[in-house]
């Protein structure tokens, strides 16, 4: 009898239809895999397009939609990486905060450092011309007294290209590089010390030294009422060259301007000699006192991390860095916490589908014993070595072979 399988049309010759039991067999295409049912001495036909779960579900079977191996994957796949995602994201989390936290720690060191280092070298040259102020050579207001006096702190603090003192009304009184006096009574500094500040400063550009100065002023008092000014003009490179050259990484740098948002120190130096107004920097425009961190988009669209801090003069020093470099360690351990996660869903998977294998196998292996039984050939091998419920299972089949071929022997006795 020649059967042709529904599906890729080969055709198969079946010889043994004597040995076959019911009034249908079935066929297990070797190219396609399909299962192909056909009639057997007066049974009514089966449609081509009928296969051996169609007669299955007609003979009240159900059929299978979702396997065991599937089934076995996904929820191997589900306890596994259920566990396995929570810890991750949490580490995620953590990790992330923790950076976030350290970053901005490392920052307000720094930015205590170079603040430090500004405040001290302020501190520095305050003190020196308070300590001056006092001398009675300066109380006096004789300008030939005052000149040794003025020339002896300039070449103690040789920053200072200029000590000068002026008298109540502004009027230069007296200094230490011998040239011609002025009158100094429109400066911003006179006029602060005048008004009753203790200290008062001016960032300029030096005319003497046509480079970016600062000027420091005190009052010179006697008797507690102030007859004259002191104050001393020096260039800003020992108090800039520190900021100018700090570094973090590629692309971290520091800047520091005055209370009006004026570029004292800055590692381009283009920008200090203009004296580049920084006042609508978002590190300066939202500065507060605690130094907090903030992330801004820079004038070319990256992201940017930075923090600022005042001194003690109410100016501001910020440090800069780009935002993807200040969180590279954060990047990377994201980065290893999404690989861990998918080296772990790979090995589940693998363990999961041989796990699923290991027991379906066998039990197909069952099935197409079962399904060849069921069409007469009870030679048929059936494994039988397993200790476990499959085992078990093959087992029972191999008993039920058993007893079919001595119900088949007797009938055939009995039939002869």
């Amino acid at each position: 009898m020649l059967v042709r399988c529904n599906r890729c049309n080969k055709e198969y010759r079946v010889t043994n239809l004597d040995q076959l039991v019911g009034d249908y067999g079935q066929i297990d295409c070797s190219d396609c895999g399909a299962q192909t049912v056909f009639p057997i001495s007066g049974a009514a036909p089966v449609a081509p397009s009928a296969s051996a779960t169609d007669m299955a579900a007609q003979s009240g079977g159900s059929q299978r939609r979702f396997g065991l191996t599937p089934r076995l994957v996904t929820i191997m796949l589900l306890i596994s990486l259920v566990p396995v995602a929570a810890f991750g994201y949490l580490t995620y989390i953590s990790t992330g905060d923790r950076i976030k936290t350290e970053t901005a720690q490392r920052y307000t060191e720094i930015g205590t450092g170079l603040v430090g280092h500004v405040d001290e070298w302020l501190d520095k040259n305050i003190r020196m011309l308070e300590a001056a102020a006092q001398m009675p050579a300066l109380i006096e207001m004789k300008p030939n007294d005052q000149v040794p006096v003025l020339k002896a702190l300039q070449a103690k603090y040789p920053w200072a290209y200029l000590v000068f003192t002026t008298d109540a009304e502004g009027i230069n009184i007296a200094r230490s590089d011998g040239k011609r006096l002025t009158n100094y009574s429109d400066r911003t500094y006179f006029k602060a010390v005048r008004s009753g500040k203790a200290v008062a400063w001016q960032n300029l550009i030096g005319k003497t030294s046509k480079k970016p100065a600062l000027v420091l002023a005190v009052p010179i008092r006697r008797n507690g009422e102030i007859v004259g000014v002191l104050a001393s003009a020096m260039t800003r490179d020992d108090l800039s060259e520190r900021i100018a050259t700090w570094r973090q990484g590629k692309s971290g740098y520091a800047f520091l301007v005055d209370e009006s948002g004026k570029l004292l120190a800055h590692p381009d130096s283009a920008l200090t000699t203009s004296e580049k107004n920084m006042a609508d920097h978002p590190l300066i425009k939202t500065a507060t006192a605690i130094g907090e961190m903030l992330e801004f988009q820079g004038p070319d669209g990256r992201l940017l991390l930075g923090q600022s801090r005042q001194t003690q003069l109410g100016w501001w020093l910020a440090v800069v860095q780009d935002e993807a470099e200040a969180y590279q360690d954060l990047r990377a351990a994201q980065h290893n916490t999404l690989i861990l996660l998918a080296v772990t869903m790979v090995v589940v998977f693998g363990i999961a589908l041989l796990s699923g294998r290991a027991i379906t196998n066998p039990i197909r292996s069952l099935i197409h014993a079962a399904d060849q039984m069921s069409m007469g050939d009870l030679e048929v091998s059936i494994k039988r070595k397993r200790s476990d419920e499959i085992g078990d299972l093959a087992d029972a089949l191999g008993r039920m072979q058993d007893s079919l071929k001595i119900s088949l022997q007797r009938l055939r006795r009995k039939s002869h």
